[in-house]
C-alpha cells in the first residue's frame, strides 16, 4: 500500500512565491516503480510540484519517498509548501 502523505493539503495552483522557491533548489524524481511503492513513515516535510497537462501545482508531503510516489510528480524541495 502506498503512503502518499499529502497531509490532508489538497493541490495549489502555480504561484510566483512557489515558483521561486523551486529555483535550483529541484530535486527530481525517478521514474515510477509501483513495485518499489513502500515508504517509511517519517515527517521530513518537502514540497511536491506536480503536473497534470499544461497545470503545475504544489503540495506538502510527509517525506521525499511518499513525494514521488505521486504519479504526477515532478520533483520536490525540502520543507513545506509555502
Amino acid at each position: 500500500m502506498s503512503d502518499v502523505g499529502t497531509s490532508g493539503q489538497t493541490p495549489t495552483p502555480s504561484s510566483p512565491d512557489l515558483s521561486q522557491q523551486f529555483e535550483g533548489a529541484l530535486t527530481q524524481c525517478p521514474p515510477t516503480n509501483p513495485a518499489n511503492n513502500i515508504c517509511t513513515a517519517q515527517y521530513e516535510p518537502v514540497c511536491v510540484k506536480t503536473k497534470v497537462g499544461s497545470v503545475v501545482s504544489y503540495r506538502t508531503a510527509s517525506n521525499a519517498c511518499s513525494a514521488c510516489n505521486i504519479p504526477e510528480a515532478v520533483g520536490y524541495t525540502k520543507g513545506e509548501c509555502s
